[in-house]
């Protein structure tokens, strides 16, 4: 699970230095409330699958 331990000035930064479609900023937010993936997948009317490859793809771009 994708665990993030941003301030919100550290979030914003990273944010701006790298390209987040609008599910992946809305799934940062949704982990910062706390969402479980379940809660996630049901607000964004997707597929868990769906949410865990976004959730992948932007743990992937926050390392590089």
């Amino acid at each position: 699970m994708l665990k993030l331990n941003f301030t919100k000035a550290e979030l914003q930064e990273i944010k701006d230095k790298i390209y987040l479609s609008e599910i992946q900023e809305r799934i940062i937010e949704y982990r910062l409330k706390e969402y479980s993936r379940v809660k996630m997948a049901t607000e964004e009317h997707r597929s868990l699958s769906t949410i865990d490859r976004e959730i992948s793809k932007i743990s992937k771009k926050i390392m590089n």
